[in-house]
Order: C-alpha cells, then sequence, then structure tokens
C-alpha cells in the first residue's frame, strides 16, 4: 500500500512538471523565392538551436520536426550520400548530446548523460537539407522541438516548443494582362479599319520581380509571351510570310514570330528580365480585311539554375488568360447551315428595328476556308429587308458547287436591332427547315 501511494504521487509530480515546460526553438527565417525552391529541389536548412526548459535524462531524446517541407536524408548529387547533422551542445550538452537517426521528417537527438536546466543548456544542429520541390507561393517550413521521456507510464512527450517559421516561400517572378486588344472594327470602313482610323491595336503585358531574401532568388534570362488568335489576316497573299505592304506585328519586348499556321505569334526576349511592360502591336494591311476575334495570352520566364549548372529553367507566369477582342460596331448573325442546288430554295430575312440603314456583308464557310463577299445587299431602317437572292447570288459568283454552306451575315446596324431569319425548302419533300 505504502509502494503504490509512492508511485501515485510521482506521477502526479510529473504530469504536473510535463505541464509546465515549454522549450525555445530559434532558427534564422528566411523569404525564399519559389522559383528559387522548386529549381534548387534540395536546399540547406538555417541551423536550429533549442533550448530546453526541464532536465533530462541519459537515455531520453530530444526531436526536432520540420513541417512544410521534406527532410532529406542523402545529399542531391549524381552520387548521393548521407546527411549527418551537426551537433553541437552548450552547457550540460556540451558533451552529452548526439544525433541518432532520422525519423520522417524529424532529426532524433539521444541525451547520453543527465542534464540539468541551472547549466542553461542548448542544443544547435546544422547541416540539414530540406526537399523544397513542391514549394508554392505564401507556404511556409516551419520547425519545433519536443522532447521525449521514460515515465512510470511509459514514454510521454515534453518540453514541446512553439513551431517557428524557417522559410517564407513567396512567387518571385510573376506577369499579368495590363491592357488587352479592345479595338472596335468599323463595319461603316468595310471593316478595314478600326472606328476611329488606323489599322494598329495594342496589347500590353507586364512582368514583375519580386524581392526576396539575399541567396534565395533567380537570375532571368529571358522571357517568351505567346498571343493566340487568327494571323492569316496579315499575310495578304497567303504565302505564309509577312512582306512589305503586308500587315505587321511589333513588339518592344523581343524577336516575333509566327506558328506555321499563323494562328498564334511568340515574341522572344534572351534578356534579364525586370518589372515592366512589353508591348505587341497588330497592324493591318492597308485595305485588308480586320477579323472580330478573341484573343489569349500566356507568358513564360526563364531563369539560370539555382545550382549553379549550365542551362535554364522555366516558370510559367501567366496562364493561357484572356488578351481582349475585337469586336464589330454592328450586328453579326451566324447561320450554321444553308443547302444550294436545283432541289433547295432559301429564304433569309434581315429585321431591323433601328432608323439605321445598314450595309450587309457575307463570310462564307467552306471546309475550313472562308469567302468574304463585301456589300451585298442594304438594310432600310424600320422593316424587314429579304436578301436570299443577294446570298444566292454571292454563292454563285464564288463559284461554289451545290452542296450546304455556313453563313455570317454582318450588317451595319445597331447589334440589338437586328435579327436574321433563315429558311430553306426542299423541293422534292416539301420540306420547310428553319436554320436560324
Amino acid at each position: 500500500m505504502f509502494k503504490k501511494t509512492l508511485i501515485a504521487a510521482a506521477v502526479v509530480a510529473t504530469t504536473a512538471t510535463f505541464g509546465a515546460a515549454a522549450s525555445v526553438v530559434t532558427t534564422t527565417s528566411s523569404t525564399v523565392g519559389v522559383e528559387y525552391a522548386v529549381g534548387a529541389v534540395q536546399m540547406a536548412a538555417g541551423d536550429v538551436t533549442v533550448t530546453p526548459e526541464r532536465d533530462y535524462d541519459s537515455g531520453d531524446i530530444m526531436i526536432i520536426t520540420f513541417t512544410g517541407a521534406t527532410l532529406a536524408q542523402k545529399t542531391n548529387a549524381t552520387s548521393p550520400t548521407d546527411i549527418v547533422p551537426t551537433v553541437v551542445g552548450t552547457g550540460a550538452l556540451a558533451s552529452n548530446i548526439e544525433f541518432l537517426a532520422y525519423d520522417g521528417n524529424s532529426v532524433q537527438l539521444l541525451i547520453t548523460n543527465p542534464i540539468e536546466l541551472d547549466t542553461d543548456p542548448t542544443v544547435t544542429v546544422s547541416g540539414l537539407e530540406l526537399v523544397t520541390s513542391a514549394a508554392a507561393d505564401k507556404g511556409k517550413v516551419k520547425v519545433s522541438a519536443v522532447g521525449k521521456v521514460s515515465t512510470v507510464l511509459g514514454a510521454k512527450d515534453v518540453d514541446q516548443s512553439l513551431p517557428v517559421t524557417a522559410f517564407t516561400y513567396a512567387s518571385q517572378l510573376s506577369s499579368k494582362v495590363d491592357a488587352k486588344f479592345d479595338a472596335v472594327v468599323d463595319v461603316n470602313a468595310a471593316r478595314k479599319a478600326f472606328v476611329g482610323g488606323g489599322t494598329s491595336d495594342t496589347l500590353v503585358l507586364s512582368n514583375a520581380v519580386a524581392a526576396v531574401d539575399a541567396g534565395f532568388g533567380v537570375t532571368t534570362t529571358g522571357a517568351v509571351y505567346t498571343v493566340k488568335g487568327d494571323f492569316t489576316f496579315l499575310d495578304t497573299d497567303a504565302d505564309g510570310k509577312l512582306e512589305a505592304k503586308e500587315g505587321t506585328v511589333t513588339s518592344d519586348g523581343g524577336v516575333v514570330a509566327f506558328a506555321k499556321d499563323m494562328m498564334s505569334l511568340t515574341v522572344t526576349s534572351k534578356a534579364a528580365v525586370a518589372t515592366g511592360t512589353v508591348g505587341i502591336t497588330v497592324t493591318g494591311a492597308a485595305g485588308s480585311v480586320i477579323p472580330d476575334q478573341a484573343y489569349k495570352a500566356s507568358t513564360v520566364i526563364n531563369y539560370a539554375k539555382p545550382s549553379g549548372a549550365t542551362g535554364n529553367l522555366s516558370a510559367a507566369t501567366l496562364a493561357e488568360t484572356s488578351a481582349g477582342s475585337w469586336t464589330l460596331n454592328g450586328a453579326k448573325a451566324h447561320i450554321p447551315f444553308l443547302p444550294f442546288g436545283t432541289n433547295y430554295a432559301q429564304s433569309v430575312t434581315v429585321s431591323n428595328t433601328s432608323v439605321q440603314t445598314g450595309g450587309v456583308d457575307l463570310i462564307i464557310y467552306v471546309g475550313d476556308d472562308t469567302v468574304e463577299v463585301e456589300g451585298i445587299a442594304t438594310i432600310a431602317g424600320e422593316g424587314v429587308t429579304d436578301i436570299s437572292s443577294a446570298i444566292a447570288g454571292a454563292v454563285k459568283d464564288a463559284g461554289l458547287a451545290s452542296g450546304g454552306y455556313a453563313f455570317d451575315i454582318v450588317v451595319n446596324a445597331p447589334e440589338a436591332a437586328i435579327s436574321v431569319t433563315a429558311v430553306y425548302y426542299a423541293k422534292s419533300d416539301g420540306d420547310r427547315v428553319r436554320t436560324k
């Protein structure tokens, strides 16, 4: 009975001590560029110092744990070697603590002889490395410590520290669209100029290089800006290259190159990227029809490998996003199908509720190609105009054979005021089909 009471008292005393103690962890906190961390793959952690706030006995363990990154156990080299951290103690820990083992994201340190708190003991661990390939903006790497001691109830965690921040990740490189393509194609000028005159419009992209702590940022080596859109209208003779008197694309951000199908372009720079803007100006050739269309843009910035090895890495700083569009200052209606031939008749009418008289242009879709016909008809204000014969005449004049085609009807009148109706009749069976 007496022995049982002593054991119970010891348990109460020990439990009270567990709750009161809290070790303190210190380390140098650094702001690290995400691109640097990802490119480096594996980085050295700063020295971690633990100041315990309780006595320890021989055989007890002190555990240092990282969160937000993976603790590496081998070097990131062609022939990896084991990473053995350096452990330096002060006070009673000066010669009474040593590296024991890794356990996942933790380092275990073994207490080899009893230590007392009144000797002001500390332990500093250096030479640790962290796998940082999964770094993300605003992420943090934190480190904490805890003791593990033996009690009559088994192993218990004691002296738990608060976590402190070792690394804060921040995106060093970023890009955005500053000014979109936004010109309005003037149907009054037969779609050969923008409203206000001229045939040029400019897209402005911008880059930002944020500050991070010294030694934790990348050195940029260039950038590639991609713009997707239909640039075939610039190539008026359709020979796959832009020559004098044809359309142009210019940029203050690098060298312009087109995809073979001219459905996209790139601007490539091999100079270091700084915070600032890049302009890309598209200018249509005089007398060529400017298409209404939407654009998309993306940016990739290149940087030297943080390891110092030869070559570059890339960061997609602007995912493909809207770069604006060119719209018409009129109405556009799409007719998905109208058949032509001796067995068919067509009825296409345009209702105009505005007082504005407007010209009608036609775009005929023939497979993957288009035929554009200007000024096929004029619609009166506040009325309904039948343009069936005008469309049939345009199809015939274009030399198109019997068959089904899709059309765009472009009307120089307010969009909200225009309504297009399209019907075809099959003479052989009397079918009447509305397609618009």
